[in-house]
């Protein structure tokens, strides 16, 4: 097969250039007698051909057949050719007269070799040593790159495959070229298994051995995307019959090996050398392939190791098709080793031919010539090869290239293709790095190259090179360059390029769109096209799933039945279907005249098939107007979720949904509709959209499950609720379905559901009621609808909206119950059925009876149907009744005119004018005709509402005044949740009136319709539009984005608020952008009730969607975020839409959602846990990364990232592998679990790999099952590689814990140990013991061993799991056995001595001796009877010299501190206050320095350090002096914040404000995500600078941005110390009453409030009353019974020391706060030590000798009463004299005797 497929071969390649170039060599040989023996020689060789080529170029010199070695070859054709270049001289020297009488068909090669002569007369000059040699040593040789003219059959070309459909496979190929190989020519063995199917086909073999046997030609199975192969050409467009060429070129190829290994046989395999082989067989420890040489007994083997990356043995099958480099060829020759990796292949230097060089191969190249146009050179001096301008790289850099091809320079290049239409035999070859190395993609071409995605728009290209007459060279970026051809640079025709002139000269810069990428070139094909940049798509893949877009009707598809669908054009070359079912909502009978070709439609893309080239599209304008979520994939589905799907398949019990791309679901019968349902075919068609609710998913298995009903609302009762319907009663509801023929409407008050069909909607005919029924919309409120039937089995309620029958029922004569039944009794129903003996009426209950012909009115006695229509109403009377039977029977008549005056009394009231008014509010109205648009009057509050006020203008007109038409500005409001609180019932208002009300569906109605039943006036109370009567109302349409309203909220959902700004305009506002305090929107109904007022800014409005986007953020424009306005360390707050196992998706906007991954969740890798998030949730975020072309959003919740980069962080963010070093002990989560080990998420980007064997230090049998996907684990580094990312783990304890013991093993154990296991075995022989913390050391306790008497049955002594204590008895090296025993008697040595040693620790603690030791323990004092039991254990113990130090030593450090610069007179940091708020800072401190100094005991006294003083004022006399100076520290200190503040300062000092606030705004910028303290500095000095150089409003602005970025309580509490500093103090006492709203759990706040209430603003008794506030709030917020009495204590203690330091307290007052301590905590005696330093300050000797009596007296430990007698004893000193210092002994002394005798009645 290979030798006929090889004849085939050679005999296309006779081509008729080979004919022309043997038609100039025999020209040549008439010549000169030397180049007669040159072809002599040649045709010598061509004795034994051995390929195709040979026979084509029987001048070129061939080796591999002939006697003579390579060197004496090259002598003879160095020889040759001097000889025809000196016959060439010669006859230059007498003229060129005998040329011109020869054939002309030789004139090209004439004009090429005297071109060659020339071009060697320059060369000789440069060569001394040759002279003559080099001149005809290198023949012209032309360079070009691949195209369509220089291919033919048998050209050999290497490919990669960049696509494979199911019969084919593409193949990029060099110079932007691709061909396409088909299944029948791939390999012998695929034709194979080709023709056995189609074999079986004709035998009729079962179907699933097909299926089976279709499996195995799957192409995917043979290739991969991204493989090389070398192709040989077996057609081209060129080949094709016929003058005209397809405008479509098209190359045909062959990978089979007996084609693409043409001219090789076993003698010309080298190592080195590419072969194509096809696989014949899989081995155990490789593959067995076909070279398909001539040679039929070489095969070769691919060893399992030499496959490529990515390729497992297992995978391999027959028939598949590598190109393989030769490893070694055996000694026998027929066998022959290679490696299918290329990547690893080594150049080719040396071969037995030139014939061994095939495209693929990588071969060593000597330079002979560098032009512009690309590189010249020669293979082993013979082979001639070329590289054009693409493939030589010389486009790229000019300057690089040069220098680095040099005439004479050994390069290595790939060969990529031969020229079989050349005169010489010549091969092209490529540098680049890409092809050089071969690495193999996995992914998809655009994916494995990197960022530039097909489609996408450059917007400026620089050009780096031009081509003229072929294209340009752009520069994309700075990795990627792109090419443009000539015909792709504008939409008219450019005829000339030029590098110095025109629009595409060198270096000018165009627009241009990526159109394609060659992976073989490495380059990017673009267009400058301008159509191609305006088309919105320009492949498949572009178009997405769900989207709408704008097309044109293409053609109008036509089938037997019909038009069957239609094709859109959506760009050029891309058309989608638009299925019948899908051109509309409703069925068109004759969709031919609605679409016609040509027009312009908008569809919504259902799904794609690009492998296929398929869109489907729908036309369905209640699909592409849905505003829902689309289900695009089954994973994206929620249980609860809605959207919009088509019915696409229905029958009785049920239907399948279609939504978008794969996704389809089941729609049962029973949730079909809240009424019962028996067939769903009577009440669904195919076609029709409906909004379902997902009830069930399983992504997994693709299967999903909706339900039409309202899966929210819960309906536990409604049988009980059908039982309270009554027959005839009048009711009302809300429609919340509607489909083709009835409607579905929720009844108000009941559960029930009933059904309104379309002959019940209205009376009349049967357009009216079609009518009617096309106006009710869902959500649309019914009124007075009368109950037909209720069939509580059935779960069904009809009712009617018959007019007539309303009044009847109203009226009473509407049949109910056959209890009514009458003689002589008026009645009213509905026909319901018409034949031939009368009329059947029907009531309610179902309830009928007849009128016979004789009764109906004498004039329609003979009329058809007795001039009547079915559903028409009928007023009659009861004629007689028949009470036989389960029911009565009853017939009626008409012959009576009751109906005409019915009629003449229902058409009277049309007639009559409008009434007057009954007692008016205003006394100059006087009908209802003198309310008009605009006309001022005055209403009576008749009640207020939430959302409105109620009024009345007379006793028979009402009227609303909605809350927005109540109040013109802000200040106006003075309660926001209730602003209509202020207004009471029967108080007057001046109102104008804009218009009506409807009460059944709130909607604002002209006033036009003022006669309604359901109508009231609307009313406006605004003292602007009462002055102006008239002004317009408010209209969407004058809305504008960006202006700021008042709105009141109406309606409140889950994830956003509807407010109203005026009565016809209503929006929305997102519940992220509900207020600045994100803590807001955690609970809306709380914060934001109904009715509640908001100042508002429009975000957008879209009038075409009748919507209307608000936000009540301070920042208007985050409502509006998009992709491009993020930026990396952006916080944000956003609502959490999705929660999975392993993210969280978070919404920040309307178009923009990000992810929060695991290792973002938490400093703390321990509280990383997704599951506390909750979907709706509204948190802050900080952005870590923007994926502006995917979409994807990475964020992060850490507290270090969104509140304070000062957080404690346990597990920090890694984002580089610098950060990584080895033996760094980092946690992460697991990632995946691979057969090899295990791989950790460490960082974004940054995975670590632990091995098997680094997992754990004991054997794990079954290791897969101890670590899953998302597990936290902890390691250490062992290996980081920056150039590859590499990153290894160790995850064993003895790598982590320094101290770790390793297991014990056998070789650990010693005859006569004593160890502890754990029973794994119970035999009635013995007990099988595993030894504790060992590896899986395991023996035999015999029963024999197990106690000192005999011993039956040990089952019945142990059980598996019991520890036990065991003694080695027998060790076996050889089989690894352990003989334990358990005897009593084994143990006895060792019990002894657990007693001695017991007995030496029986010696207990003389209590005498250690209460001489003054920091003995006191540990008989401890209780455990207090809730600060722990706390006081330390405070009890604290040293006498640190309970000695008073809180005034740390007042200096603090006065001392400067927490930054002071300049313009006040304190740009905010964190201190001025001389009038000292005793605010002192309070906080004195409280806290003093518990510290009463929790900490120290052993010795420490040295107290140095207090650290703040310099930064005290600037350099030559610090900087300009702006320039500025400028140039920030260079270097940029995140200074220090440094951005005195630049502020400096500014300021110049009076510069604006410059100033630049520089602060320059600041915020410029300092880096993660130096939050800095950036804090700044915020506090724009803060300051706003409150001395700005107003009220930029001061109020900045404060709302600085909370949005730092931390909030910081943030207060600097505003209110610049208040206080300013002076601005009703301004302070505001942010303190706002802080303790928010941050009412601080116990700070409430302290420091009431400072300020004592010192600064003199309200004592304000501060007094906090207290009793705060003892009810902070116990509240903390749940720890402990943490509440804690702070019920600092809280009392904290209000003790404000009365004694305040000069507004009472000294007396805070006495008695701390003797309520004392008696509520007796043992926190260091309240002593306060108390005393209180009273000391004070000077009262008296009440101070007091205290030091009452606390001598408590009970103390040894220390504390030394540390209290020492201290009274220096007060004696100082303040009394040397009688009172004596008492002052006396009484220690006393008080340590009677010590040591309690200790003594106790021991």
């Amino acid at each position: 097969m290979a030798s006929a497929k090889r004849r085939l071969a050679d005999e296309g390649a006779s081509t008729s250039p080979a004919n022309k170039r043997s038609k100039s060599d025999s020209k040549s040989e008439s010549k000169s007698k030397s180049q007669t023996s040159t072809s002599e020689l040649t045709e010598s060789k061509k004795a034994k051909p051995v390929s195709v080529l040979t026979k084509e170029q029987a001048a070129f010199p061939r080796g591999g057949a002939g006697l003579l070695t390579p060197l004496e070859r090259k002598q003879i054709s160095a020889k040759a050719t001097r000889d025809v270049a000196r016959e060439k001289k010669h006859q230059d020297l007498f003229g060129e007269g005998g040329t011109q009488a020869q054939d002309t068909s030789d004139d090209e090669a004439s004009i090429a070799s005297e071109t060659e002569v020339k071009k060697a007369t320059k060369k000789s000059k440069k060569n001394k040593r040759r002279p003559e040699d080099s001149a005809t040593d290198t023949p012209q040789v032309q360079i070009g790159g691949l195209n369509y003219r220089r291919i033919t059959t048998g050209s050999l070309i290497l490919g990669q495959v960049t696509f494979i459909s199911e019969r084919a496979l593409t193949v990029a190929l060099p110079n932007n070229l691709v061909g396409y190989v088909p299944l029948t020519a791939v390999s012998p063995q695929l034709s194979e298994k080709i023709q056995a199917l189609l074999n079986e086909d004709d035998q009729g073999s079962s179907g699933e051995e097909e299926d089976d046997s279709e499996k195995d030609i799957v192409l995917t199975q043979y290739f991969k995307v991204g493989q090389y192969v070398r192709v040989a050409v077996t057609s081209t467009e060129q080949d094709k019959p016929g003058g005209k060429s397809s405008t479509r070129k098209r190359i045909e190829l062959s990978v089979e090996p007996a084609l693409t290994n043409v001219g090789l046989d076993r003698a010309r395999l080298a190592a080195g050398a590419t072969v194509q082989v096809s696989v014949s067989s899989v081995e155990d420890h490789g593959l067995v392939v076909d070279l398909a040489l001539e040679e039929q007994s070489v095969r070769g083997f691919v060893p399992k190791k030499q496959l490529p990356s990515g390729l497992a043995l297992s995978d391999a099958r027959v028939g598949a098709v590598l190109l393989c480099s030769v490893l070694e060829v055996g000694s026998n020759g027929k066998v022959v080793k290679l490696s299918a990796d290329l990547s690893k292949a080594t150049a080719l230097k040396n071969a037995p031919s030139v014939d061994s060089f095939l495209p693929g191969t990588k071969a060593e190249i000597l330079v002979t010539d560098r032009t512009d146009a690309g590189l010249i050179g020669k293979v082993m001096g013979l082979l001639e090869v070329t590289a054009d301008v693409l493939h030589s790289g010389s486009f790229k850099d000019k300057e690089g290239f040069l220098a680095k091809f040099e005439v004479g320079k050994k390069v290595t290049g790939r060969l990529i293709c031969n020229f079989p239409t050349s005169d010489t035999k010549t091969l092209g070859f490529s540098v680049l790095d890409n092809l050089l190395n071969l690495a193999s993609r996995d992914d998809e071409p655009e994916q494995a190259r990197g960022n530039l995605s097909l489609s996408s728009t450059i917007d400026s290209a620089p050009v780096i090179r031009v081509e003229p007459g072929l294209g340009i060279y752009l520069q994309l970026d700075q990795d990627n360059i792109g090419f443009a051809h000539i015909s792709r640079l504008s939409d008219k025709k450019v005829d000339s390029l030029s590098e110095l002139t025109g629009p595409f000269k060198l270096g000018s810069d165009h627009k241009a769109r990526i159109i394609d990428y060659n992976p073989i070139d490495n380059l990017y094909i673009v267009s400058l096209q301008q159509k191609i940049l305006d088309q919105p798509f320009l492949r498949f893949d572009d178009v997405p799933i769900g989207a709408v877009v704008k097309g044109t009707v293409e053609k109008v598809i036509i089938a037997s039945s019909g038009v069957s669908g239609l094709l859109v054009n959506l760009a050029e070359g891309i058309s989608g279907l638009v299925p019948q079912i899908h051109m509309s909502d409703v069925d068109l009978k004759h969709p031919e005249r609605k679409f016609r070709e040509g027009q312009t439609v908008t569809a919504r893309v259902l799904s794609t098939d690009p492998a296929r080239r398929r869109l489907k599209l729908t036309l369905k304008k209640s699909i592409i107007h849905s505003d829902q979520k689309a289900w695009l994939s089954f994973e994206d589905i929620e249980v609860g979720g809605s959207t919009v799907g088509t019915l696409t398949k229905v029958d009785r019990f049920g239907a399948v949904v279609r939504f978008f791309g794969p996704v389809r679901g089941f729609l049962p019968v029973s949730e079909m509709s809240e009424a019962y349902i028996k067939d769903a075919t009577e009440h669904f068609r195919v076609g029709q959209v409906l909004s379902v609710n997902a009830i069930s998913i399983n992504a997994a298995e693709k299967r999903l499950t909706v339900s039409c009903r309202d899966v929210n609302s819960s309906n536990p009762s409604i049988e009980s609720s059908l039982a309270t319907l009554q027959h005839g009663s009048l009711t009302s509801g809300t429609v919340f379905e509607k489909s083709q023929n009835d409607i579905l409407v929720r009844l108000e008050g009941s559960d029930a559901i009933a059904r309104l069909v379309l002959d019940h909607v209205s009376d009349g005919s049967l357009k009216k009621r079609e009518s009617v029924f096309s106006k009710i919309r869902v959500g649309q409120k019914l009124d007075n609808l009368v109950i037909l039937q209720v069939q509580a089995k059935r779960r069904l309620v009809l009712v009617t909206n018959k007019q007539s029958l309303v009044k009847a029922a109203e009226d009473g004569t509407l049949l109910k119950s056959y209890e009514q039944l009458q003689p002589n009794v008026d009645v009213t129903g509905y026909v319901s059925n018409i034949t031939e003996d009368g009329v059947f009426v029907t009531f309610a209950a179902n309830i009928s009876g007849l009128i016979t012909k004789n009764q109906v009115p004498k004039e329609h006695e003979d009329q058809p149907g007795f001039g009547m229509t079915k559903l028409q109403p009928v007023r009659a009377r009861v004629l007689s009744i028949d009470y036989k039977g389960a029911t009565p029977r009853f017939w009626l008549t008409m012959r009576e005119t009751t109906v005409d005056v019915a009629a003449k009394t229902s058409s009277a009231p049309s007639a009559q004018p409008l009434p007057d008014l009954i007692e008016p509010v205003d006394e100059m109205l006087n009908k209802l005709d003198d309310l008009s648009v605009g006309r001022i009057t005055k209403a009576r509050i008749t009640s207020v509402k939430e959302t409105q006020i109620n009024v009345e203008l007379a006793k028979n007109v009402q009227g609303r005044i909605d809350a927005s038409e109540v109040f013109e500005e802000w200040k106006d409001i003075k309660d926001r949740k209730r602003p209509l609180k202020q207004f009471s019932p029967k108080q007057e208002l001046a109102v104008k009136v804009i218009g009506a009300h409807d009460t059944r569906n709130h909607r604002f109605l002209p006033l036009t319709h003022r006669q309604g039943k359901n109508t009231v006036l609307e009313l406006s109370c605004k003292p602007g539009s009462v002055a102006e009567p008239h002004k317009a109302s408010l209209k969407l349409e004058d809305v504008k984005a960006g202006s700021t309203w008042l709105a009141f909220v109406n309606n409140i959902t889950e994830d956003c608020l509807w407010v109203n700004i005026s009565p016809a305009v209503r929006g929305r506002i997102r519940a992220t952008d509900v207020s600045d305090d994100l803590s807001l929107a955690s609970n809306l109904e709380v914060n934001f009730p109904i009715g509640s007022a908001l100042r508002v800014h429009v975000v957008s409005v879209d009038l075409e969607k009748n919507r209307l986007d608000l936000t009540a953020r301070s920042d208007a424009s985050v409502g509006s975020l998009t992709f491009k306005d993020l930026s990396k360390g952006l916080i944000l707050p956003g609502r959490v839409t999705k929660v999975t196992d392993r993210s969280v998706l978070v919404q920040l906007s309307e178009q923009v959602v990000g992810a929060v991954e695991m290792i973002d969740m938490a400093d703390d890798y321990n509280e990383a846990n997704s599951a506390k998030f909750q979907k709706n949730d509204v948190l802050r975020v900080c952005v870590l990364n923007v994926d502006v072309p995917n979409k994807k959003v990475s964020l992060s919740t850490r507290r270090s990232k969104v509140l304070s980069s000062s957080s404690p962080v346990t597990d920090p963010e890694i984002t580089s592998l610098k950060q990584l070093a080895v033996n760094d002990v980092v946690r992460g989560f697991i990632c995946n679990v691979a057969d090899k080990g295990v791989f950790v998420t460490l960082g974004h980007g940054i995975t670590a790999f632990v091995r098997v064997s680094h997992l754990s230090d004991q054997y794990l049998k079954d290791w897969k099952d101890r670590f899953q996907r998302d597990q936290l684990v902890k390691g250490k580094i062992t290996l980081v590689d920056e150039a590859s990312g590499h990153v290894q783990m160790n995850l064993k304890a003895s790598a982590l814990d320094p101290n770790y013991k390793a297991p014990l093993t056998f070789n650990d154990l010693h005859v006569g140990d004593v160890v502890t296991a754990k029973v794994a075995k119970v035999e009635s022989f013995g007990v099988f013991l595993v030894v504790d913390h060992s590896e899986n050391v395991r023996g035999l306790c015999h029963r024999s061993e197990i106690a000192e008497q005999r011993i039956e049955d040990a089952t019945k002594l142990f059980e598996e799991g019991d520890t036990v204590t065991a003694k080695v008895l027998k060790l076996d090296p050889a089989t690894r056995r352990v003989n334990f025993g358990m005897k009593a008697s084994y143990f006895a040595d060792i019990a002894e001595d657990g007693e001695e040693s017991d007995g030496d620790s029986d010696e207990g603690v003389d209590l005498d001796e250690s209460m001489e030791d003054l920091d003995g323990s006191e540990a008989e004092e401890a209780s455990d009877d207090e809730a600060l039991g722990d706390e006081d254990e330390d405070d009890e113990e604290a040293d006498d010299d640190q309970a000695m130090d008073s809180d005034e030593d740390a007042a200096p450090e603090a006065a001392s501190k400067s927490q930054g610069l002071n300049v313009g007179g006040f304190d740009w940091t905010g964190t201190t206050v001025g001389d009038n708020t000292g005793a605010s800072k002192r309070a906080v401190d004195a409280s806290d320095s003093e518990d510290e100094q009463a929790s900490k005991a120290p052993k010795k006294k420490k040295k107290r350090a140095a207090p650290v003083v703040d310099r930064t004022a005290d600037l350099d006399t030559h610090g900087p002096q300009s702006a320039d100076d500025f400028e140039r520290l920030l260079l270097a200190e940029p995140d200074s914040g220090d440094l951005w503040i005195q630049y502020m300062a400096f500014h300021l000092g110049l009076e510069e404000v604006d410059q100033a606030r630049e520089i602060g705004e320059r600041a915020l910028r410029s300092i880096a995500v993660g130096q939050s303290e800095e950036k804090l500095k700044v915020w506090t000095a724009m803060l300051n600078l706003e409150d001395a150089r700005g107003d009220d409003d930029s001061l109020e602005a900045i404060f709302r941005r600085a909370l949005e970025y730092n931390d909030q309580q910081e943030i207060h509490t600097r505003m209110t110390s610049i208040l206080i500093q300013s002076g601005k103090y009703g301004k302070a006492d505001e942010k303190f009453k706002e802080m303790l709203k928010k941050f009412k759990a601080d116990l700070h706040v409430w302290v420091n409030y009431a400072t300020f209430l004592f010192d600064v603003i003199n309200k004592p008794y304000d501060a007094r009353e906090l207290l009793p506030r705060a003892m009810k709030t902070l116990p509240v917020a903390m749940k720890d019974k402990k943490e509440q009495k804690k702070a019920t204590f600092e809280l009392t203690k904290a209000f003790a020391l404000l009365e004694f330091k305040s000069k507004n307290g009472l000294p007396e007052r805070g006495r008695t706060l701390f003797e309520g301590m004392l008696a509520e905590f007796p043992k926190r005696l260091d309240l002593y030590n306060v108390i005393l330093d209180q009273e000391e300050k004070l000077g009262d000797t008296e009440k101070i000798r007091d205290t030091y009596e009452r606390v001598v007296g408590v009970k103390l430990s040894k220390n504390q009463a030394q540390h209290f007698f020492k201290r009274w004893q220096k007060f004696e000193e100082k303040h009394g004299d040397q009688r009172s210092v004596e008492g002052v002994v006396a009484r220690a002394t006393e008080w340590a005797r009677n010590y040591k005798a309690r200790g003594e009645n106790a021991e």
